[in-house]
């Protein structure tokens, strides 16, 4: 109930909303009786994501954005706020994975997570910040990860920019907190989501509705760090309280993700 209450009316710009966690976003928004603007890159998969959800017509709106183009994320927002009359929550959401040994991470690579996973988020929240303050409220959820919240191998381009929104979520939630904006950052650990392409998909994910159920909850009770499922937060408990249990386990991880580069003949 406190979902819908929260949400209820308000005006929400969801990024990544074609798929995955982004369009359970959208879906349970408009369930809880938001205004949604859904946006993704992937204009065909956005307007086939828009018609499932065709039941609220009324209240969506789509819009192809590239969240690395400023100038695209800028009149996403602006356009929405200002057809709307305003804009109540800026749900960061769009990202890349990056699961690969640090050796095959060129710069080209390095660059295109950067842009996605971090500046997509510094995009989106210069442009809403001055919207909000004009409102004199407004609610930014930025979509992290657990490899932000813990030190993962093989994944070091992906936790490095997940580490970073993490740290910005959190600077800005104090900055921001006497001007009645909220900042939430989402760390979820493994969610069923196209974000794992081809590759297998972990047996403990959960689905995208259920990891979508316990950020909202966390988002209206304005909780700061909203780290799941509850496997994931014990782990990240475990990293803070018992550091040599976590590194055995972390470095168990490593032995195993080695083992399974080299059998794929990913690396020799």
């Amino acid at each position: 109930m406190k979902v819908k209450e929260y949400f209820n009316g308000k005006v929400c710009v969801v990024t990544g909303a074609a798929s995955g966690i982004g369009f359970s976003l959208a879906e349970a928004l408009l369930q809880a009786g938001a205004v949604v603007c859904m946006a993704d890159r992937d204009a065909k998969m956005l307007q086939s994501s828009v018609a499932r959800l065709s039941a609220h017509s009324g209240r969506i709106r789509s819009m192809v954005v590239d969240v690395t183009k400023q100038e695209q994320v800028r009149k996403m927002v602006e356009d929405t706020a200002s057809s709307n009359g305003r804009l109540n929550v800026l749900f960061n959401n769009a990202g890349i994975p990056g699961s690969l040994p640090i050796g095959d991470a060129t710069i080209e690579f390095w660059q295109r997570i950067i842009d996605i996973n971090l500046w997509g988020v510094i995009y989106g929240i210069n442009a809403a910040l001055p919207i909000m303050r004009r409102q004199g409220s407004g609610h930014i959820v930025n979509t992290a990860s657990m490899g932000g919240l813990l030190p993962l191998p093989y994944q070091v381009p992906y936790c490095t920019t997940k580490g970073a929104v993490i740290s910005l979520s959190e600077s800005l939630r104090y900055e921001l907190r006497d001007e009645k904006i909220n900042v939430s950052v989402a760390c979820p650990g493994y969610v069923v989501s196209r974000i794992y392409g081809s590759g297998k998909i972990p047996e403990d994910a959960i689905p995208a509705e259920e990891a979508v159920r316990i950020i909202l909850e966390g988002v209206a009770d304005l909780e700061g760090i909203i780290a799941l499922p509850e496997p994931s937060r014990k782990l990240w408990g475990e990293y803070r309280r018992n550091p040599e249990a976590f590194d055995i386990w972390v470095r168990d991880l490593a032995r195993q993700r080695l083992a399974n580069l080299k059998s794929r003949g990913s690396i020799e």
